[in-house]
């Protein structure tokens, strides 16, 4: 082989080097849409909700988790007894250049909020922020998914403590 040769196949597989990801690259998407697959499926469960003036509900809540590549969607609906009854729809996406997911909290009683955050383990924490078009904003919270074995849970805290809402749902794979 002249240098001339070796020089362009050093070349070649350099550039090829460049342009594939590495393991670690590949790992970290598979280990998303492995977290996010989990989320996948029906889920039931009991929580609470609990307002800023201390009074709380408790809830009983369904959600419905779909999964497609780095996109995962949760639709839900709460219940307190024949009082209550909201509609919840979580919309993310990850980003596996950043590793970061960003995504939308739609609650049917008027709460829209912009979510983003990262994932360490099975714990996704996501900065919870009410948008203008939120009926009766609530400061800045920070909304966790957590998956342990065959269950979610889903907590909501607000940020400084004793302002806005908090919530607590420990759901069960149907």
């Amino acid at each position: 082989m002249t240098r001339h040769h070796m020089a362009k196949a050093l070349t070649a597989t350099a550039l090829l080097a460049l342009v594939q990801p590495t393991s670690a690259e590949q790992d970290t998407g598979n280990d998303e849409t492995g977290f996010l697959s989990s989320l996948e499926g029906r889920f039931s469960g009991n929580g609470t909700l609990q307002n800023a003036g201390g009074s709380s509900r408790s809830l009983k809540c369904q959600f419905n988790g779909d999964q497609e590549g780095p996109r995962l969607s949760l639709d839900g609906s709460c219940t307190a007894a024949a009082i209550f009854s909201a509609t919840i729809k979580i919309d993310l996406r990850h980003d596996p250049k950043s590793g970061r997911y960003a995504g939308t909290f739609r609650e049917s009683t008027g709460t829209v909020a912009n979510l983003s955050g990262t994932r360490q383990g099975q714990r996704l924490t996501l900065a919870f922020n009410e948008t203008a078009e939120s009926v009766r904003p609530n400061p800045p919270a920070t909304l966790t998914i957590s998956r342990q074995q065959g269950e979610v849970a889903l907590t909501l805290r607000g940020s400084p403590p004793g302002k806005g809402q908090n919530l607590d749902l420990s759901l069960r794979e149907n």
